[in-house]
């Protein structure tokens, strides 16, 4: 059954990498998710749709085996397993989500990797960004899972077509977890590596918040342009990339705390396109070992996906 949430947003609709984070932050006393209330959609699936069949290929594109046409092998992060578009691996189940469920077969890993057709995602200037997602990760034992990652992600909209330019491209990832820790980072990865602005290849992070396994929590993220353009007085300084994990702020980034125009501007000006994907091994995770096991229980759900700008 569908939630309250993605059927009050259908309805508006109708009508209108190697990671090691740190920058551990207290956010006990943080600001809450604005309400959508003040945002028009732009982009929502709530994956209705037969059972067993693959999600809408208006919305979506697969990303397919080891690597982009000319981009680096494995994805660029060592990773063991092959994407495919199976229908046993990335399906719409009964319930109306979507599941990306890794598979072990003959001792080789596959999995999904999806890609937003749509790569226009930006804040205007003196306006805000905020992507949403439900998702629920599976909640196998931790040591059934070790060198699983899934991941709710973005890259910047100038790494298509040709693959090249990463970290300089940008990328927010919204949601990583690895190896069955009930654990969730949120992370930015911007300007040249290593090292730069954003910390390279670690990227810039909070460090890792308390995120509980096998039940739907909602997570975001928000550009905040607000300040600036229409006769405001802000600068590029004082605009925000903001988390959120069930509404509650769980990391932030300022343009002044980065500190590098030109790595903000492509941060949090220039467009982006959503990614979904249950990654298997990597410089991060490490290699699943011999008691990882494959099926729904290490995968992850997906209840709905909203992009809004404000209005």
């Amino acid at each position: 059954m569908k939630s309250l949430f993605s059927i009050l947003v259908a309805s508006t609709l109708v009508h209108a990498h190697a990671h090691q984070h740190a920058h551990s932050r207290d956010f006990s006393t943080a600001l809450a998710m604005p309400s959508l209330l003040d945002f028009v959609p732009v982009f929502f699936d709530d994956f209705s749709g037969p059972p067993g069949s693959l999600p809408s290929s208006s919305n979506w594109l697969f990303s397919l085996g080891t690597q982009y046409p000319g981009g680096a092998p494995n994805w660029g992060n060592n990773e063991h397993e092959v994407y495919t578009q199976s229908r046993d691996i990335v399906h719409i189940t009964q319930e109306q989500t979507l599941a990306i469920i890794p598979r072990l077969r003959n001792g080789s890993w596959t999995s999904a990797r999806i890609e937003s057709q749509d790569a226009s995602f930006a804040a205007a200037p003196g306006g805000r960004l905020l992507i949403e997602a439900s998702i629920k990760l599976g909640d196998a034992p931790l040591e059934q899972q070790q060198g699983i990652w899934p991941a709710f992600w973005t890259l910047g909209s100038k790494f298509r077509p040709d693959y090249q330019g990463w970290p300089a491209v940008t990328e927010w990832d919204i949601l990583e977890a690895v190896s069955g820790h009930s654990t969730m980072y949120s992370t930015i990865h911007c300007g040249s590596a290593p090292g730069g602005p954003c910390n390279e290849y670690n990227g810039l992070g909070n460090g890792g918040v308390p995120f509980s396994r096998g039940v739907f929590h909602s997570v975001g993220f928000m550009v905040d342009r607000s300040v600036c353009g229409g006769g405001k007085n802000g600068t590029w300084k004082d605009e925000t990339l903001n988390f959120y994990l069930d509404g509650k702020e769980v990391f932030n980034v300022t343009g002044a705390s980065l500190g590098d125009e030109e790595a903000w501007s492509m941060l949090a000006h220039e467009e982006h396109y959503l990614l979904l994907n249950v990654a298997v091994g990597g410089n991060w995770p490490g290699s699943p070992n011999n008691a990882t096991i494959d099926g729904p229980s290490v995968g992850m759900e997906v209840e709905h996906i909203g992009v809004y700008n404000s209005v």
